[in-house]
């Protein structure tokens, strides 16, 4: 599957630090549930006021770099596997400068979910095709 990704772009505030000053390990995972929200709704053209479709269920994130408050990321977000009820997205985010050095890399899993009836459900085939449309296109 093409890995073209969506790109959210992450300002480091000075609250996201540690007393070390660098970007506390737990604010990665705030990031990255930033950045899929923001993909799967513009994506699905849905206001940020209406609820996705899927929920997350499991996420995991491995630190790579040092990031400073001031700083500036950008997290590239692609599907990269779907399963019969759910798909799975690779997060890469990098330095926003001449070096886009990579400073982590995190996975998020993902189920179809059906709100009405409190169930997963199978993943259906025009997600898919949105999907791979935006990261083909």
């Amino acid at each position: 599957m093409s890995q073209k990704g969506f790109e959210t772009v992450i300002e480091i505030k000075y609250r996201d630090t540690d007393s070390m000053g660098h970007v506390s390990s737990p604010i990665y995972y705030d990031y990255m549930q930033h950045a899929y929200l923001c993909y799967m709704h513009h994506l699905l053209q849905l206001p940020k006021s209406e609820k996705l479709p899927h929920i997350m269920v499991r996420s995991e994130c491995d630190y790579l770099k040092q990031a400073m408050y001031g700083e500036t990321l950008v997290v590239s977000s692609a599907v990269v596997k779907f399963g019969t009820k759910s798909f799975e997205i690779e997060h890469t985010m990098r330095r926003q400068d001449d070096t886009h050095e990579v400073v982590a890399r995190a996975k998020s899993y993902h189920v179809m979910f059906d709100y009405d009836k409190q169930a997963t459900v199978p993943v259906p085939q025009a997600f898919k095709d949105q999907v791979l449309a935006f990261q083909e296109g």
